[in-house]
């Protein structure tokens, strides 16, 4: 057993030595790309710690800095050295990436880059394959690519900023701000109605939004650019939706508290009455989020 062990152990520590070649052998095979991609372009480049080259134009800036939670706003063009364009937001039809700042899962190819950004700052990026896809094939990019990135850092926002944004775009005017936090104004009443109390059966359906937009696939599998996270009917016409009986998001059991059978409104949910500063799967910490809900009865 103890044979067997020591050559696993030799077995390893060679296929270690080969790993190690091999990330040292394209590190300098990416070095001397960039070094030669910069000589041909007569770029000015500064070279960071980590070994990523770049260029930062600040005539735009606003000085602000990103902090954690906060949401960052950005466009930007990825290319190859060769000039094949892999992927792009397109400022001209208003389709942009956004992400919170800080969290664990934002760790990707733009999160070096836009550390090095303020709000209003653009800047061009050549990212080694170490700082990028390393030596994993991603769609249009071979292993081990350098990698172009051209990158703006268009808005930085907090929570309040968030929910302002939130607030014009839906065109929420004059709403009730509860002492929770939670924002809340009636598009459809109904005084007559029954009241959504604990143990009174009702139906509801709702649609969930974001602040921003991003790309995912709707109900149907096709790919759409919108802010909506989720949307349904809780509860069914023969088995109605009973509030005590479940558990829901603070702010979701506040908003209900406030409505009546045949109502309509609309909600802005804090992340402190949502989920938190860890989200959940499919939405991230931090994340302030608006909800449309109509109360029916069963």
């Amino acid at each position: 057993m103890k044979y067997i062990f020591g050559i696993l152990i030799s077995c390893a520590l060679f296929l270690s030595s080969c790993s190690v070649d091999t990330v040292d052998e394209q590190s300098n095979k990416n070095e001397v790309e960039i070094q030669n991609y910069i000589k041909v372009q007569k770029l000015t480049l500064q070279k960071s710690p980590e070994g990523l080259y770049y260029q930062i134009n600040t005539a735009g800036s606003t000085g602000k800095i990103k902090n954690q939670g906060d949401l960052v706003t950005f466009n930007y063009k990825m290319t190859l050295l060769d000039g094949t364009v892999v992927d792009s937001t397109s400022k001209a039809k208003g389709i942009n990436r956004s992400t919170v700042w800080g969290l664990s899962n934002t760790t990707t190819v733009f999160t070096l880059p836009l550390t090095m950004l303020k709000e209003g700052e653009s800047g061009t990026f050549l990212i080694p394959s170490a700082l990028a896809f390393g030596g994993t094939a991603y769609g249009d990019v071979p292993a081990y690519s350098v990698i172009k990135l051209e990158l703006s850092l268009d808005a930085i926002r907090n929570e309040a900023e968030q929910i302002a944004l939130i607030q014009k775009t839906y065109a929420i005017d004059n709403p009730e701000k509860t002492s929770t936090g939670l924002v809340f104004k009636k598009l459809v009443e109904n005084p007559t109605g029954a009241s959504v109390s604990a143990d009174a059966p009702v139906l509801v359906n709702y649609t969930g939004r974001l602040a921003y937009s991003y790309v995912h696939a709707d109900a149907s599998g096709a790919y759409v650019y919108n802010a909506v996270f989720g949307s349904g009917t809780l509860g069914t016409p023969t088995v109605p939706f009973v509030l005590s009986q479940n558990n829901l998001i603070p702010g979701f059991t506040e908003a209900l508290k406030k409505m009546r059978a045949g109502e309509k409104a609309a909600v802005i949910i804090p992340y402190a009455l949502g989920y938190g500063t860890a989200g959940n799967s499919t939405i991230p910490g931090y994340s302030p989020l608006y909800f449309e809900i109509s109360v029916i009865a069963p």
